[in-house]
């Protein structure tokens, strides 16, 4: 089965509503980078006294079925807040050891 690796990039702010996403879906393995710098088409992530905020960045192989269902929910994420940076990356795996 073809697998793609999808990075969510997303104010920690919405940490919680992104874990709540990946159990609706039952995506139970992931790698989530916690505090990380960031300038976007927010405003900027830069963990200091002017730009205090941070993102997360939760990484997750899924099938290619999934992946349309997991982008789904990252849009719905995307319009119910609005203000907050949200992003998704799809990138194919070559190969997997």
């Amino acid at each position: 089965m073809n697998r793609v690796m999808v990075y969510i990039i997303h104010d920690r702010a919405i940490d919680e509503e992104i874990g709540d996403l990946l159990t609706a879906l039952e995506l139970k393995y992931f790698t989530k980078w916690k505090d990380v710098l960031g300038i976007g088409e927010k405003d900027p992530h830069l963990g200091d006294h002017v730009w205090p905020g941070l993102n997360n960045v939760t990484m997750v192989a899924v099938e290619e079925e999934i992946k349309d269902k997991l982008l789904k929910s990252v849009k719905a994420l995307q319009a119910a807040f609005p203000s907050v940076g949200l992003r998704a990356f799809v990138v194919p795996i070559i190969e997997e050891l």
